[in-house]
C-alpha cells in the first residue's frame, strides 16, 4: 500500500502569537459628570500564556494509536519515502506507519499515518476496518512521554493510487489534522496492490 507523495515541498511555519491584556477605560458623561470605569478582565494573562503554551508546545514521538470504534490498539512505526518517491509501509501488518519526514500528530499541519488493508492470504491488517469510522467519531494517539491526543473525523475520501495526494499531506488553516491511509477496492495480483486509496481525515479534538 503506497501513496505517492507531493513533489513540491511545503514548510509549515508555526507562528507563536504572543496575547496582551489591557485594561479598556471607557468615558463617559452622566449627569454632568465625567466617570472611568475599568473593564472586567474575562481571562488573566496567566490563563491566556498557559493555553498558548501547551498549544504551540512540541509533541513527543507517536507511539501507539487507539480507534475504539474498530477496537484496534497498534504499535507506531516510522516510515518514509521509497526510492520511486511514495510513501513507505510498515514492516508488520499489525503496526501503522507514521511518516517521519511530515509533522507529528499533535501539531500544526498535517500528519499522516498508514496501515495494511487485507494483506495476503487473508491475513488481518491493522486497517482493515477503517472504513468503518464514520464523521464524529474519535481515535486518539500517545507519544514517548505518555501524552494522549484525541482526534475527531471530519470526513472519508477515496483516491486512485496516482491521485494529487496534495490534500492529505499538507493544511495551511492552522489546524492539527491526522490523516488515515489503507487501501481499498480490486486486488492486482500482477502489481500485488489494490486499486484505490481510503484516506480518513480527522483534526485534534
Amino acid at each position: 500500500m503506497q501513496f505517492k507523495i507531493p513533489s513540491s515541498r511545503i514548510v509549515v511555519s508555526i507562528i507563536f502569537v504572543c496575547v496582551v491584556s489591557a485594561l479598556v477605560l471607557i468615558s463617559y458623561r452622566y449627569l454632568g459628570h465625567e466617570e472611568l470605569i475599568q473593564a472586567e478582565p474575562q481571562a488573566s494573562v496567566v490563563d491566556v500564556d498557559v493555553a498558548m503554551a501547551e498549544e504551540q508546545a512540541p509533541r513527543g514521538l507517536p507511539m501507539r494509536i487507539k480507534i475504539p470504534k474498530i477496537n484496534l490498539d497498534a504499535e507506531i512505526e516510522y516510515v518514509g519515502l521509497t526510492p520511486s518517491g511514495e510513501m513507505d509501509t510498515p514492516k508488520d501488518t499489525n503496526n501503522v506507519g507514521w511518516y517521519e519526514l511530515g509533522v507529528r500528530p499533535g501539531e500544526e499541519g498535517s500528519a499522516v499515518i498508514a496501515g495494511h488493508y487485507g494483506w495476503r492470504d487473508g491475513e488481518a491488517s491493522a486497517f482493515d476496518e477503517l472504513h468503518k469510522l464514520r464523521i464524529g467519531d474519535t481515535f486518539s494517539v500517545e507519544d514517548d512521554a505518555g501524552v494522549v491526543t484525541t482526534f475527531v473525523v471530519r470526513a472519508n475520501r477515496r483516491y486512485n493510487p496516482e491521485d494529487d495526494a496534495t490534500d492529505v499531506f499538507t493544511s495551511s488553516d492552522g489546524k492539527s489534522h491526522l490523516n488515515l491511509i489503507t487501501c481499498e477496492g480490486d486486488w492486482n495480483s500482477i502489481t500485488e496492490d489494490y486499486s484505490e486509496r481510503l484516506v480518513v481525515f480527522a483534526e485534534r479534538e
